[in-house]
């Protein structure tokens, strides 16, 4: 049997945790989840977690950046499993209702709430939600044919699709009727419309 680096130990402590991490927070939320209780699940001491992470926090950005790509990847794999336009927005709508229904938004609003005034954190955050403009832009691009509209346009309806979805995201956490429906009836005639051209 091979004995792991040093390195590769503290790799697989790290993905340990995050994994633990990651259940715990979309299962309990950001504030009812401790270090404690994810160090004690994952058979870890709480000192294993701090040195890989540092803080709850930076563990919390450790799995928000994981489940943003999964969901982005999830997102857009839904979007080339559309057969057509008529298909695309009950993909998205489908893919809309998981990712509210998996804790994720709760956590990332708990989260943020939370560390509001850490500058350090504010500065990932902004780093991440440009992350998912320009993943949410890769998207468009895979439902708009090459050159029906500029990159400039792309990147605006990119960001409105984001702020639009943090919206009733946020909307959801405390109303669990709210949904993306609005929405996909103001953009669908634009992506039926250039989707066909």
């Amino acid at each position: 049997m091979t004995r792991l680096t040093r390195s590769q130990a503290q790799d697989r402590n790290r993905d340990t945790v995050l994994a633990v991490a990651r259940d715990a927070f979309l299962r309990d939320g950001y504030v009812a989840t401790s270090v404690a209780a994810v160090a004690r699940e994952a058979g870890f001491t709480t000192g294993i977690v701090y040195s890989s992470f540092g803080s709850k926090a930076e563990l919390a950005l450790g799995v928000l950046r994981g489940i943003q790509t999964e969901q982005i990847d999830a997102l857009a794999g839904r979007v080339r499993d559309a057969d057509g336009p008529d298909q695309l927005l009950p993909q998205v709508r489908e893919w809309a209702k998981r990712a509210s229904d998996s804790g994720w938004v709760r956590f990332e609003l708990e989260l943020l709430l939370e560390t509001i005034g850490d500058e350090k954190l504010a500065a990932a955050q902004t780093q991440r939600q440009a992350a998912a403009l320009d993943q949410a832009a890769e998207v468009i691009r895979m439902i708009v044919p090459g050159g029906a509209i500029d990159d400039g346009t792309i990147e605006v309806l990119a960001e409105a699709v984001v702020d639009y979805a943090i919206g009733v995201g946020i909307r959801s956490v405390v109303n669990r009727e709210a949904s993306p429906d609005r929405f996909l009836e103001l953009v669908g005639p634009l992506f039926t419309a250039l989707t066909s051209a």
